[in-house]
């Protein structure tokens, strides 16, 4: 086979799209996978290497499925960030040829019905899954091919349940539905194909070739044979500096892989201060600008954005959850750029946005696991950090450098790393939380019918497939009993229906077990509920994760705990030791405290956490709060007044008096804690305002003032 196959083998429509995106010819697997059948109407799996064309394969089968006119395509990824990424470049290039795309990645509660009338819709499994809990038909009428992205997610205990559940939910609906899964690693992919009754193309080829090596004391060792040198004293005998600033030395880029957030940051830090040697002045200058983006960009400054932005000077940043999601994207737009030249990450960026590097350094092949100490990672995780080694156009080799502390450990690497195959994907919809909530979420929309029925339908699942010889009937029984009981299913005989109670839980996409904790206090606590009790309420159902605690905690933690006794008392069905009701009260705190407009940089010391780690348990508490007022109405639960306020509260992190001057677009929490300061207290003050008086407001400004005057005078204000 030649190095790469001319696009005579596609159809002249899809030819001449390629063509203007100035491709001319398919790499090798690309035009097995067409041999194969890839625009036939048969279900494909594809286990190539990142860059090798998967992407590209993906649109032809989309493009060629909408100009046929055969209906609507799906794009199902994993990670919202992913989502934007794929939604932005799908746009750019097919906006000229009618084709619309649209991404869902918001609300679960929310239905935006014209996400219909797009091409091609991108949107993570969990967005998904909602979609077909609110109405399935909807989704479904015009579907006509399901594109699933790092599809070996089946596997991950986390999100896997809902990408098998979506995945088996869709065929059901649409037998003839044409599936394509895609993945860099899979040991087991012909299991995966055999479940999808799919096609199946594994390759190796990469349009940039992979050296894997070992690095000590000096010098890599590669698995080919060959090693190379590496100036240490460069870098002051650092030696993940020194092996970053030699990729740089030769036009290269480098992504450093570390085990914790804290490694991330130190070694952007340690890298930063080399930097001075291989920086342009011209990069000098353009990085500074970046840099003071950061700054200008971060809304309320923090001890994390300040690193960041030093780091950002010198070409190098570190990347992990923590930091806010503006920051991120905008560290990964211009490392794409070739502005920035060195990310320090944690493993989570491997399986995130595509970033490809000349180099990627893996010095954190060992993480923490509670209970076991240190343990090695996967060797899918490693595979996933080194794939991340070459670019394309850019490279004509990628470099994966593993990190040795001794010559023993050197050998140890290539055997138990670089030469190991990845780990088979195995289905985790056996564990009884997710089938829990996808039983109910499939007997609520009308999947699941009856017992027999619910039994039919886990046969269909990659579990059944995969674990012929486990049955999980005692399971699916207990948990259909359970749901019964607690009236969120009516059982007559064998036929399964769904109670409002039931349906409403599965559209707000909550677990079963957050739902039952949620109504049972409520309906116990009555209207007395206190605004810190609805807080630790929130923090104690499944759904909602709590801040970690820590010995030094102890003595911060306690002394709130104690003013606030009787507000952390709830008919819980489930006892809690001491440390999980303290790590629940820590969360609650740390919430308290952001409604109670705390200053963010404030927050995150205390907690020892991130401005992202802030947000996420912001909206998820948030979400949370809004299920609670949902289930309240349903079940005539007084007090939801209480609820309602709590909930934009926490949205905006604010104290009560700034909700009617939040509610105004472009008006968080400090500018309407500048404008209440002021004696703007309301809307009705706000229209008699001077537009000069609101100007000279601390952020506010001219633009902001005069669009806050435009919001208030187009408001009736009649009593």
């Amino acid at each position: 086979m030649n190095k790469k196959t001319n696009i005579d083998l596609l159809p002249e429509n899809l030819r001449e799209v390629l063509s203007k995106n100035g491709i001319k010819n398919l790499y090798p697997p690309q035009a097995e996978a067409v041999a194969k059948g890839l625009l036939s109407p048969k279900n494909m799996v594809l286990s190539m290497p990142t860059a090798a064309g998967k992407t590209l394969l993906a649109e032809l089968v989309m493009l060629q499925t909408i100009l046929s006119g055969k209906g609507n395509c799906l794009y199902i990824v994993p990670m919202r960030a992913l989502a934007s990424e794929k939604h932005d470049d799908f746009k750019e290039r097919y906006t000229s040829l009618n084709v619309s795309v649209g991404i869902a990645t918001g609300d679960y509660d929310y239905v935006d019905r014209r996400l219909t009338k797009n091409d091609i819709l991108i949107a993570t499994a969990e967005k998904v899954d909602s979609l077909l809990r609110q109405d399935p038909s909807w989704l479904c009428s015009r579907l006509a091919c399901v594109i699933v992205d790092e599809i070996h997610y089946i596997g991950d205990p986390h999100r896997g349940p809902t990408l098998e559940t979506v995945i088996t939910r869709l065929l059901t609906i649409n037998p003839q539905l044409k599936i394509l899964g895609l993945s860099a690693t899979i040991a087991n992919a012909h299991t995966i194909a055999g479940w999808l009754n799919a096609n199946l193309v594994t390759s190796t080829w990469r349009p940039v070739a992979l050296k894997e090596g070992v690095y000590y004391q000096g010098t890599v060792k590669f698995a080919d044979g060959t090693s190379k040198q590496i100036d240490t004293s460069t870098a002051e005998d650092d030696d993940i500096a020194a092996l970053a600033i030699d990729c740089i030395k030769e036009q290269g880029q480098a992504l450093v892989f570390v085990n914790t957030r804290k490694s991330a940051q130190a070694e952007a830090r340690r890298i930063a201060k080399q930097m001075h040697r291989v920086l342009s002045n011209d990069e000098r200058i353009r990085l500074k600008s970046l840099s003071e983006k950061v700054d200008n960009d971060s809304g309320e400054t923090t001890k994390l954005s300040k690193q960041l932005s030093e780091c950002l000077q010198s070409g190098v940043v570190f990347h992990h959850a923590g930091l806010h999601h503006t920051h991120r994207k905008l560290i990964e737009d211009n490392f794409r750029g070739n502005t920035i030249k060195v990310i320090c990450a944690t493993p989570t960026l491997a399986v995130g946005v595509n970033l490809p590097s000349r180099r990627a350094i893996i010095r954190g092949l060992y993480r923490y696991v509670s209970g076991l100490g240190m343990r090695p990672i996967s060797v899918m995780e490693y595979k996933q950090m080194s794939g991340r080694a070459g670019r394309p156009k850019y490279d004509t080799y990628g470099e994966a450098i593993l990190v040795s502390k001794s010559q023993r450990e050197q050998n140890s690497l290539f055997t138990d790393f670089i030469f190991a195959d990845a780990e088979p994907i195995a289905s985790q919809l056996g564990n009884e939380t997710a089938l829990r909530t996808h039983l109910l979420a499939s007997i609520a929309t009308g999947f699941i019918t009856s017992i027999n029925s619910a039994f039919e339908f886990i046969q269909k699942t990659f579990f059944s497939y995969q674990q012929k010889r486990y049955d999980i009937s005692d399971m699916v029984i207990e948990i259909i009993e359970f749901l019964a009981r607690e009236k969120m299913i009516q059982k007559k005989n064998d036929s399964l229906l769904a109670t409002a109670f039931g349906a409403r839980i599965s559209r707000l996409y909550l677990d079963p077990i957050s739902a039952v904790i949620i109504r049972d206090c409520l309906q116990e606590t009555n209207e007395h509920i206190s605004s810190l009790k609805l807080l630790y309420l929130i923090c104690s159902v499944p759904d909602m994760s709590v801040l970690a605690l820590n010995k030094a905690d102890l003595e911060k933690v306690l002394p709130f705990a104690d003013a606030h006794n009787e507000d952390f008392e709830l008919p819980l069905p489930l006892s809690d030791d001491f440390n999980s009701h303290l790590a629940k009260i820590k969360t609650v705190w740390m919430l308290s405290l952001w409604m109670n407009e705390e200053k963010e940089e404030n927050i995150c010391e205390i907690f020892n956490i991130g401005p992202g780690d802030v947000h996420r348990f912001v909206e998820t508490a948030e979400w949370l709060l809004y299920a609670a007022i949902e289930l309240a109405k349903l079940l005539k639960i007084p007090g939801i007044k209480l609820v309602q306020t709590l909930r934009t509260q926490m949205k905006y992190g604010i104290k009560p008096e700034l909700i009617e001057l939040v509610n105004l677009k472009g008006i968080g929490r400090m500018r309407a804690r500048n404008l209440f300061g002021k004696g703007y207290k309301n809307i009705a003050q706000l229209k008699n305002a001077p537009l000069e008086s609101l100007q000279k407001i601390p952020t506010i400004g001219k633009e902001i003032a005069a669009n806050i005057k435009k919001q208030v005078e187009a408001q009736d204000l009649a009593p």
